[in-house]
């Protein structure tokens, strides 16, 4: 049961960061849009284009390091403001998961980039924000 219980709250640090990047984005890309003068088509189509980058981010940040290699090429994702804001949601440290044990932030923007692409996708298919 403690092992089932590590991997819930190791879901929800995942659930969280992604749900909080998601509204981020949904939020920067709503703003981007009517500032410039477009319309929820804009939002749409900012979000496809932000979900399918965040799902390549999130590939490479999980990419192993190969054995000839000591150190990775790309710098870490943890600098920053938005980062460490982000890993302080929700405050997990009182559920006893500690920072070490989180899943990697490759996997939370992949969870991420699957939420962004969702909202994009419920934009056509059930809000009908078409041409």
């Amino acid at each position: 049961m403690d092992q089932l219980s590590f991997h819930a709250r190791q879901a929800l640090d995942a659930l969280v960061y992604a749900v909080a990047v998601t509204a981020i984005v949904v939020v920067g890309a709503a703003a981007v849009s009517f500032v410039l003068g477009g319309n929820w088509l804009g939002v749409k189509f900012i979000l496809f284009f932000v979900g399918i980058g965040l799902f390549g981010i999130g590939t490479f940040q999980l990419r192993p390091t190969p054995p000839w290699r000591d150190e990775k090429r790309l710098p870490s994702l943890d600098s920053g403001a938005l980062q460490p804001t982000l890993q302080r949601l929700p405050p997990l440290d009182r559920y006893g998961l500690p920072a070490d044990d989180r899943l990697p932030i490759g996997a939370k923007l992949l969870l991420a980039s699957v939420l962004v692409l969702a909202f994009s996708f419920a934009l056509e298919t059930v809000f009908g924000v078409t041409r």
